[in-house]
């Protein structure tokens, strides 16, 4: 039996073996002489398509053999090699497209024409090689963590790429419909197949940063490449046009749609990626504590695994850990970047200040002024965090960190070190019960991480303040520790803002995950100030390929110009908006048209979008909320419903937007007492100031309760 060494080196051969024959054939063609048909089947069937074929066939199962050899896949490996084959054979083909053009203008005609035929036949081969490559390239991309479905219509979409190398021996073009049929058949399932970007997922900051220039120049090389044969192929002595050929342009449009495709999902992860790997690396140490404490045989482990963990999380350059008995006599000393001697000065200095000082010192921003600073500084340290081990209402020693840079401990660092010590403190306190107590203490500590990154992820009240026009104000709540729903504010510049409102399918760390990628979403596309239906087809695409199948998200977008007292809005399948009016002192509910993004992927969303706009005026409301309220039980498992948050509003519209929301927060709680919370819920509410368009609204079709 052949070997896979064999089995390329066969492949190998015939590649060079069928271009050159391919080459003999088009150079007697150059001399005038008709080409021969084949076995007599007919003036169509020649036998330069065979050779062509033979070629193509000889190189497509070169590389699916070298794909099969690829066990442990590297993904910028991957598209380095690819890169490199691309600089090559661009490179190449460079110098055969400049010797066709000097060749034009020093060459005899006869001899030019077979020139010619030579370059440009060099050309076809590199181009099938290039092309060849990436195919498979992306093939091994797309099947990373495969399902049977997957695996089918790639098995479908290979078989018909083949059959379609038939089309190499006929003269059929863009005009005929069979042509037509064929191409875009492949040109549909390779749109198919190219949102699979599983592999994405893998990869850091850097690494993104990385594949998006790699596949940056691999789309350059692949639309260059592809033209400059194209445009030379219906040149009149050239024997061969590749605009005959279904094959060569459905593999090139599958591999820039995946190409490009691959580059706007990295680009749209980008701003969501560094917070999720800090995240992940705190959230790695906490594990690896909690798993090194529920190991350790002695107490005396604990102690240094506290202040390991300590110093690698908050990157401290010194420390020491001091830890006393119930008689405050010391039990342990442990020290890391410092001597004892060192230590024993630095106690001293600390004694001499007010322990109340000391904490105020260390969570101060400003400490040019301070004498424990000025004193600590003397001895190179600009920063200290002191925490103290206790357990029971008892001390049981001190944790104290030191950095040489001024403000080194962030408040995320310090939440992470007091979570280390009071999980440090509950182990040495009750060391017999460590297994259990470390992992309720464990899932605690990442929730409470997790409820941190979420909550940093909405907008500071401060950051509500974006116009003097206009007063915002909003809460949300979450049914579990986390949630899905998600409210932020974008200016785009002095006269337009635009906000959002969202609310993902589900609840807890899932719904969370997802919001936050919603949130690198639209801070991407914000910043290009579209047109509401536009972002919301944008968006639609690139969640597309970071939700799974079960999984959707509702939102409301609005973008406002308050140099035109206008709003502009739309929704994918969101809560209506409710809207006050103040001249009329209504209050009505805008509903367009909309489905929830992630639902309908594929280009019939835009369908699904209706964009309304509105003229406000002075002490015009807004109010943007998610359905965790309207659908909120009471004991008699009534829903709190539209027409009771649209009377509340309307008693209420002389209070600002932050005592609506109290107010809403009120009765909402009065309305559901006893009952457990069975939803998120958020509410975002916006108040004009000043104004003198009448409030009408454009293409908009209101519904009223």
């Amino acid at each position: 039996m052949l070997s896979l060494r064999n089995v390329i080196g066969i492949f190998i051969y015939v590649n060079i073996v069928s271009w050159l024959l391919l080459l003999v054939i088009y150079l007697l063609s150059s001399f005038g002489l008709t080409p021969v048909p084949f076995f007599g089947v007919g003036s169509d069937f020649y036998l330069k398509g065979l050779l062509l074929n033979l070629f193509i066939l000889s190189v497509f199962f070169y590389y699916n053999s070298r794909l099969e050899k690829l066990k442990e896949i590297d993904f910028i490996e991957l598209l380095t090699s690819l890169f490199i084959t691309g600089l090559v054979t661009n490179t190449i083909a460079l110098i055969v497209y400049a010797a066709m053009e000097l060749s034009s203008n020093y060459l005899e005609a006869h001899h030019q024409e077979r020139w010619l035929n030579l370059l440009y036949h060099i050309n076809i081969g590199l181009l099938v090689i290039f092309l060849s490559k990436a195919f498979f390239y992306w093939k091994k991309l797309i099947m990373h963590q495969k399902t049977q479905r997957l695996q089918r219509l790639w098995t479908v979409y290979e078989y018909l790429l083949l059959i379609s190398l038939l089309f190499n021996f006929f003269e059929l073009d863009f005009n005929q419909p069979l042509f037509l049929l064929v191409l875009g058949g492949l040109i549909l399932l390779a749109l198919n197949l190219s949102f699979n970007f599983k592999w994405v997922v893998y990869l850091n900051a850097k690494e993104k940063w990385q594949s998006i220039l790699l596949l940056s120049f691999i789309t350059l090389f692949a639309i260059f490449f592809f033209q400059t044969v194209i445009r030379h192929s219906n040149h009149p002595y050239l024997t061969t046009n590749l605009n005959h050929s279904v094959y060569i342009i459905a593999i090139f449009a599958f591999v820039i749609f995946y190409t490009i495709f691959s580059m706007l999902v990295m680009v749209f992860n980008l701003p969501t990626t560094s917070v999720f790997e800090k995240k992940l690396e705190e959230i790695i140490s906490f594990q690896k504590l909690s798993q090194s404490l529920q190991a350790g045989e002695q107490e005396a482990q604990v102690y240094e695994i506290l202040l390991d963990s300590a110093v690698n999380t908050a990157s401290a350059d010194a420390a020491w850990l001091e830890i006393t008995n119930e008689n405050n006599e010391q039990v342990a000393f442990l020290h890391k970047g410092v001597d004892k001697e060192e230590i024993s000065k630095l106690k001293r200095i600390i004694k001499r200040h007010n322990t109340r000082r000391i904490i105020d010192a260390t969570f101060a921003r400003n400490q040019e002024h301070d004498p424990l600073m000025e004193d600590l500084n003397e001895h190179g340290f600009k920063s200290m965090l002191t925490q103290k081990l206790v357990a029971h209402d008892h001390q049981l020693g001190n944790l104290t960190l030191l950095k040489n840079v001024k403000d080194g401990f962030d408040d995320d660092k310090k939440v992470l070190i007091k979570t280390f010590v009071r999980q440090a403190s509950i182990s040495i306190e009750n060391f017999r019960l460590l297994a259990k107590t470390i992992e309720a203490e464990r899932y605690k500590e990442e929730i409470k991480i997790a409820r941190t990154v979420q909550k940093s992820l909405l907008p500071l009240p401060e950051e509500l303040t974006v116009s003097k026009k206009m007063e915002i104000a909003a809460f949300s709540d979450s049914a579990q520790d986390v949630g899905g729903d998600y409210y932020d504010i974008y200016p785009i510049d002095n006269n337009r803002v635009m906000v959002i409102v969202g609310d993902v399918s589900g609840k807890g760390t899932n719904a969370a995950f997802n919001m936050a990628q919603m949130k690198g979403v639209f801070h991407s596309l914000a910043q290009f100030g579209l047109r509401t239906e536009r972002f919301l087809y944008y968006a639609n695409n690139a969640l597309t390929n970071c939700l799974d199948r079960a999984s959707f998200i509702t939102v409301t977008i609005l973008l406002i110009d308050d140099s035109a007292q206008k709003i502009e809005f739309a929704r994918a399948g969101h809560c209506p908006t409710l809207y006050y009016h103040h001249q009329t002192k209504e209050v009505k509910y805008y509903q367009g048209k909309g489905m929830g993004l992630g639902i309908l992927r594929n280009k019939l969303f835009s369908d699904h979008i209706e964009m309304q706009t509105l003229n406000y005026e002075e002490g015009d409301m807004l109010l943007l909320y998610t359905d965790g309220i309207i659908e909120a039980m009471n004991k008699e498992k009534e829903e709190y419903g539209y027409e009771r948050l649209q009377d509340l509003v309307l008693a209420n519209a002389h209070l600002s937007p932050d005592e609506i929301n109290d107010k809403i927060i009120t009765d909402l709680n009065h309305f559901s007492r006893g009952m457990p919370v069975h939803d998120d819920h958020t509410a975002l509410l916006i108040k004009f100031n000043e104004g003198q368009a009448d409030a009408q609204t454009d293409n908009s079709d209101p519904t009223q309760g």
